[in-house]
């Protein structure tokens, strides 16, 4: 509370410090059931509480313990201004009702995208109500998202909550809604990240975990952990060496990199930012395994120079992405208007495109919705392998069925990636994690067949592991890298080491000490286990319709 008064008020005298802090005191509760739950019950509820809370802060500051000792005349305008009397005509008063509002908001909307059951319409409803409250003044001295003081040290950001804590107060407006958003209701963003925590663990016991390792292999590639950066676009909206920062702390982590089509820099200077960084210590892994994520232009042409460069960067996989045969709608990002990032995004080097608005807004997720090619298919897999040398593995990201990881598995691409985008795609597509319950139980030779990654909502250790257990070789962190990359290399590294930290942790609660040990069995997944389709049929279970069986009128 007395945060909030710093900045509504930075000049307050004592007596109104007093008051805010007195205002805990009303947490002496008169039970609301006293009264009757009607309007003017509520209100003769609400004039007792103060009443109560005033006479009950005089009696405390008048105590002969406090010294030097108030005046009277002290005591009474403290008590006066927690009854909130002449609310209309007492600043002061005005003051402690605007701080007692923002510590409410605050309390209401802390973390609530993340809540499963969010009632968005009464949130709403709560934010008008209380925001009516509040003086003209108030409602604009919200801080800027750049004040540098607002920075929360590096050292002090214990969990990736925090990192992205500390991004929605330091990212300008426009990079914060790049970065945060997801398609229309968020639905597929919040569950993604939600169902995990329905996903239970098994712990064993009385094995020596002294030692444990999470080191690995994806794609036939050592790296040190399963952790790999997932392909995001335009990271210098967030940092000015972008996609190379985040180079240099995937090498000096050891884990793999994707670099996206709309990077910020070209696959080849990326390339060489990572060849070119140090690395100390024997320990460390020297190289890392690149790969490069690739949007089908319309342009075949320009795809072909594409992959050429990254071929020639030394790229090991392309990830083709099949989950966003067009741009989602993403409304947070396209509210603010492209201008914002102008001038720092410029032209995406690997496609030529550039944030512009539009009649649907600014949104920077759009760049490439000139450039996709919607009409990409199953039949152009041949003419990708024409264009990849037979030592640059084909994956396919953002398979979100059974039926189509059997068709990659039959198409003889060499892994997938089971992914929705991070849920910027399509709202209300399936949770990734519920995806690989699916092919577990639906094709598990797929598994046996090809390499099955996974990207979207993991946020701990513990998602990690999850992930491992239902079979995938490695796990793609996005927004999260980006959360990082606010604070350079250095701060990618501390995120993905957190995890890391986790997952070390979360094997030796499980009496496992290498990634070769994880399983099914340490998981409890009957929470969802209703969810989880029963055969690889498209067909559904009971609903049998087609439009062909509409009757036709003449």
């Amino acid at each position: 509370m007395t945060r909030w008064l710093a900045l509504r008020e930075p000049e307050a005298s004592p007596v109104l410090q007093l008051a805010c802090r007195a205002q805990h005191f009303r947490r002496w509760e008169i039970p609301r059931s006293s009264y009757p739950m009607t309007r003017p019950g509520y209100l003769t509820w609400r004039a007792k509480l103060k009443s109560q809370a005033a006479k009950q802060v005089a009696e405390l500051l008048a105590d002969a313990s406090i010294q030097p000792p108030l005046s009277q005349e002290e005591i009474d305008r403290v008590a006066a201004l927690v009854r909130k009397e002449d609310l209309k005509t007492d600043s002061d008063t005005q003051v402690l009702e605007d701080v007692a509002c923002l510590v409410f908001l605050d309390e209401q909307f802390d973390d609530f995208e993340k809540r499963p059951d969010i009632d968005e319409e009464k949130m709403v409803g709560i934010l008008r109500k209380t925001w009516g409250k509040m003086s003209p003044s108030e409602t604009t001295i919200t801080p800027p998202h750049n004040l540098p003081s607002q920075k929360p040290p590096l050292h002090t950001l214990l969990s990736t909550h925090d990192f992205a804590h500390a991004a929605s107060l330091t990212f300008p407006p426009k990079t914060h809604a790049f970065v945060t958003s997801a398609a229309t209701d968020l639905v597929t963003h919040r569950s993604n990240s939600h169902t995990y925590s329905l996903i239970t663990l098994r712990p064993r016991i009385l094995r020596d975990v002294s030692s444990v390792s999470i080191h690995t292999t994806i794609l036939g590639e050592p790296v040190s952990s399963p952790i790999f950066a997932a392909a995001t676009s335009l990271g210098i909206t967030v940092h000015p060496e972008g996609e190379k920062e985040i180079g240099r702390a995937c090498k000096k982590l050891g884990v793999g990199m994707t670099v996206s089509t709309s990077a910020s820099f070209s696959v080849g200077e990326i390339a060489d930012a990572v060849r070119d960084c140090e690395v100390e210590g024997d320990a460390v892994q020297k190289e890392i395994p690149l790969w490069f994520q690739l949007y089908v232009g319309k342009d075949r042409s320009k795809s072909e120079g594409l992959l050429k460069q990254a071929v020639e960067a030394g790229v090991k996989a392309v990830f083709l992405t099949v989950d966003a045969p067009v741009p989602g709608k993403r409304e947070a990002d396209e509210r603010i208007s492209a201008s914002e990032a102008g001038a720092v995004v410029g032209v995406v080097p690997m496609t030529g495109e550039k944030a512009e608005n539009d009649k649907s807004g600014g949104g920077l997720g759009k760049i490439t919705d000139k450039f996709l090619d919607a009409s990409i298919n199953w039949g152009d897999i041949p003419w990708l392998r024409t264009c990849l040398p037979e030592s640059v593995k084909l994956v396919l990201k953002g398979v979100q069925t059974a039926a189509d990881a059997v068709k990659a598995m039959e198409a003889g691409v060499e892994g997938i990636v089971v992914s929705n985008h991070g849920g910027r795609s399509l709202d209300t597509a399936t949770p990734t994690v519920l995806v690989l319950l699916e092919l577990q139980r639906c094709c598990p030779e797929v598994f046996d067949r090809i390499e099955v990654l996974i990207d979207g909502g993991v946020m701990r250790g513990t998602d990690v592991f999850k992930a491992l257990c239902l079979g995938v070789s490695g796990v793609g962190i996005g927004r999260g890298i980006l959360y990082g990359l606010g604070y350079g290399e250095e701060g990618v590294r501390r995120y993905v080491e957190i995890l890391n930290d986790e997952l070390e942790t979360t094997m030796k609660m499980c009496e496992i000490t290498s990634l070769h040990q994880v399983h099914p069995g340490l998981l409890n997944t009957r929470a969802v286990d209703h969810l989880v389709p029963e055969t690889v049929d498209e067909e559904h279970p009971y609903a049998k319709w087609r439009p062909s069986m509409r009757k036709k009128t003449v």
